[in-house]
């Protein structure tokens, strides 16, 4: 990791230390600290394992703290940044410990007036929400979020003919992954295809296809996502939905889908209600570990205490179709509530 960000660093500042004043690194932070209160009272004060942000109960902490640096010009682009926080450590469980603190790195040629290239860690083209919690309607992210890519390792083009279409074309080390599994050396591809009609309206569709299973058996993975944003001054809307398919083991395929519709309003300058509905459904268990239908209710009341700090509150809801949260003394519940406060800070 360090060869690779001193490295990265190294070529931002040789292309900045150009003579026009318009190239130039930009360095920025985030940070977001929060407490969460599980009223399950779990006893490993971890909540839901298909939650991978602000999981941690009844306990003060950092569920992202990163620092970045970037830079781009008519011809290049780079971004590196390092992280810290509950995101990193169980998001990134799986990759060795020298990756669980890349955010991106990555470095991008434009190719052509409206084509570029970039190779390396960038975010995910699926889905509306992001790992900074702030450009998000709800404080924390939705099952389907949280059971998606946040990030992808390898290579894209991004083709915008026009300013209305952004289309692009991913190669990856497959399904988030810094680091490729030693039993499974396949590659990943997707598509995404955005569409912005207007300035208030997005309209996204966006796949993945590759093996996710060790060698010698594959189990070919396709997945698609779709959304629509809707973005006012006082108002945003969106609706998003997932649907997969997977090879089994007896030559059969199994399926997995989730709904979401999220809904925000501004409350003059400083105030913000949100609420959200979702529903999601792994029965067999591609995704989440309980195979769940899971419900998700949750709202949230946010003031903005200037432009770049946000303080927010959240009360959060999981119904279940069997008793699948644990309770204390080994007992196991349908429902999971928890309450959750937040406060974000970009620098």
């Amino acid at each position: 990791m360090k060869r690779l960000t001193f490295l990265l660093l190294f070529l931002i500042g040789k292309l900045s230390a150009q003579e026009d004043t318009d190239k130039k690194i930009i360095f920025s932070g985030y940070l977001e600290s929060y407490y969460s209160y599980d009223f399950n009272r779990p006893e490993d004060n971890l909540r839901p394992d298909f939650l991978y942000n602000f999981n941690r109960h009844n306990e003060f902490s950092i569920n992202l703290g990163l620092l970045k640096a970037s830079f781009q010009n008519d011809q290049v682009r780079a971004n590196v940044a390092l992280m810290v926080g509950t995101y990193a450590q169980y998001n990134l469980a799986d990759e060795p410990k020298w990756a669980q603190f890349i955010n991106e790195a990555s470095f991008g040629i434009k190719l052509h007036e409206k084509l570029w290239v970039d190779i390396g860690v960038m975010p995910s083209y699926i889905g509306f929400e992001s790992w900074y919690g702030m450009d998000c309607m709800n404080l924390t992210r939705s099952i389907l979020a949280e059971s998606s890519p946040y990030f992808f390792t390898g290579g894209k083009f991004t083709y915008t003919p026009d300013p209305k279409w952004e289309i692009q074309l991913w190669l990856t080390n497959g399904w988030q992954n810094i680091v490729k599994n030693e039993e499974n050396k396949s590659l990943g591809i997707g598509t995404a295809f955005k569409y912005m009609p207007s300035e208030q309206v997005t309209i996204n569709y966006s796949n993945y296809f590759g093996n996710e299973n060790p060698y010698p058996v594959r189990l070919n993975r396709f997945f698609n996502n779709v959304y629509m944003l809707y973005e006012k001054k006082t108002w945003d809307v969106a609706f998003g939905a997932d649907y997969g398919i997977q090879q089994t083991l007896s030559g059969g395929i199994d399926s997995w889908f989730g709904l979401i519709a999220s809904l925000s309003k501004d409350l003059g300058k400083k105030i913000t209600l949100a609420g959200r509905a979702e529903y999601y459904s792994d029965p067999m268990e591609i995704i989440l570990n309980e195979g769940l239908k899971l419900t998700g209710l949750s709202a949230n009341f946010d003031f903005s205490l200037s432009k770049k700090a946000l303080l927010r509150f959240e009360a959060r809801r999981f119904i279940s179709s069997e008793d699948t949260f644990p309770l204390p003394e080994g007992k196991f519940g349908r429902m999971n509530t928890a309450l959750t406060a937040s406060l974000a800070l970009r620098f």
